[in-house]
């Protein structure tokens, strides 16, 4: 009769490091990683779905490109900012720009009037995204004469005159970026992140550290930030 004695160690520690491995991939170190490359792989995809989306509906979101340039992506007032990363809970804020371009001139008041002169004066609305889309009625004085174009012809106001505007952009810029954006983000993240093929990237890189001898734990976070940083293009999408 042959008696053996196994010998589990070795098998011990095998599994043991393979445990550990599977753990450091969903570690804050790795998740972090996989937030940040979701964060652009999802936002970049927006930033297209807006400028689309925006050329179909003009009168919800013109107030978030500069005048007249609709949907053009040189002409955005608006950039993604990834916020924050806790063990990857990622947060993704949009913040709004200025505007640098004069408010057009309506065309009634380019035609000369009675004297012969037409308005030519013109003034930015630097703030012209943040207010629209928060759709806050806004108030100022007349500093001097102006002329505004109406259904009823052009109308002159006289300087310290009040002005009260109750819908800046019109009433459909109010929060019609921030409810597109949640929307999208619902809808299509989940699916954009897994055709993006970094998924399978990961699945491939993480294998083929399980399958070498001797490995580490920290050989698995190597990789998948390795990976991850490769989908990156920073914390600011514009």
């Amino acid at each position: 009769m042959i008696q053996l004695e196994i010998d589990t160690s070795q098998l011990t520690e095998n599994l043991n490091n393979l445990a550990a491995g599977l753990e450091e991939i969903i570690s804050p170190q790795s998740l972090d990683a996989i937030s940040e490359a979701t964060f652009s792989i999802t936002g970049q995809r927006f930033m297209v779905a807006v400028d689309n989306y925006a050329r179909m509906n003009p009168k919800k979101m013109h107030h978030v490109y500069e005048w007249g340039k609709i949907g053009n992506k040189t002409a955005r007032l608006f950039i993604l900012e990834r916020s924050v990363i806790i063990n990857g809970n990622l947060i993704i804020n949009a913040k709004f720009l200025p505007s640098k371009m004069p408010v057009p001139i309506s065309k009634q008041l380019l035609i000369p009037g009675s004297s012969g002169k037409v308005v030519s004066k013109k003034s930015i609305f630097a703030n012209k995204a943040e207010v629209m889309e928060a759709g806050t009625p806004i108030s100022f004085n007349a500093k001097r004469v102006l002329a505004m174009a109406g259904n009823n012809g052009i109308a002159f106001i006289a300087p310290g005159t009040q002005i009260n505007i109750m819908h800046p952009g019109g009433i459909q810029t109010k929060h019609s970026f921030a409810s597109y954006m949640l929307e999208w983000y619902s809808k299509n993240a989940g699916a954009i992140m897994d055709a993006s093929g970094i998924y399978e990237n990961l699945s491939n890189g993480v294998a083929k550290v399980f399958k070498s001898k001797n490995y580490s734990p920290s050989e698995v976070v190597a990789v998948v930030k390795e990976i991850s940083q490769h989908y990156s293009i920073g914390a600011i999408i514009k």
